[in-house]
């Protein structure tokens, strides 16, 4: 499967078009809402609750977003949809929620959260809440077995691999960038497209995916700067704030 040409035909607002100034939470329904209606796509974050439903959520606990302490995977879904996101009316809402939201009308890209190295729930999870969708998407995550996960159990959904190759402290960092960097260039789990980070553009990667075709998003575009420069050494941008394209 080539990529699909919807990747680069109009910018992903991340999280949705947020502003937490005026009250619209980032991955709420409100900031979906939001893009929708400014014509943008959207861009998510999808984690797994302690029942097995595909939520929206960014951070693994909810201190950030909903004030309290509490990790995500330890609460129903239920549960998680009564906590407010910044003391708003806004909730954590679940994947199927936004579908329902965005019927069809803006593509959407999944972010699939998963750092451990246990494969299978959060990705069935998220394929099973996008099975009906009726429009354009795709799943993305940095976890390069679980872009392989989709390609064994869901191969014809279009795939990305979420790449920013930052060294990490400690000394599994090094490691842990050259083993990251290994998978991509065997092409481990064949995504369809990449989503690199802005900050570490241009890179000898993201070079030769463009050569061989293969789109590259950038993320997050959040200054004008990011925009000329995303301009110039990608296909599209997940964009935020004052990166908002004109």
């Amino acid at each position: 499967m080539q990529a699909p040409a919807w990747l680069t035909a109009q910018p992903f607002a991340h999280r949705g078009l947020h502003d937490k100034a005026r009250g619209v939470p980032e991955n709420s329904l409100a900031a979906f809402r939001a893009a929708v209606e400014a014509g943008y796509g959207i861009e998510l974050d999808v984690r797994l609750s302690r029942d097995g439903v595909a939520m929206v959520f960014h951070d693994s606990t909810l201190d950030r977003m909903c004030g309290e302490p509490g990790r995500v995977d330890q609460l129903d879904a239920a549960e998680l949809q009564k906590k407010r996101l910044l003391g708003t009316a806004e909730t954590i809402p679940r994947l199927t929620e936004v579908c329902a939201l965005m019927a069809g009308r803006r593509p959407i890209l999944v972010e699939v959260k998963n750092a451990s190295a246990r494969l299978g729930p959060i990705e069935t999870a998220t394929a099973i809440a996008m099975r009906d969708y009726n429009g354009p998407f795709a799943v993305m995550s940095f976890n390069p077995r679980t872009v392989e996960w989709f390609e064994e159990h869901a191969p014809q959904l279009v795939r990305g691999q979420v790449i920013d190759l930052k060294p990490r402290p400690g000394p599994l960092g090094k490691l842990r960038l050259l083993g990251t960097a290994w998978l991509l260039w065997r092409r481990h789990g064949k995504p369809h497209f990449l989503a690199y980070d802005i900050n570490r553009l241009p890179a000898p990667l993201a070079t030769r995916a463009r050569r061989e075709g293969m789109p590259l998003l950038s993320w997050t575009v959040r200054t004008p700067d990011h925009l000329r420069r995303a301009r110039d050494l990608a296909d599209n941008i997940i964009f935020e704030a004052a990166g908002r394209p004109a």
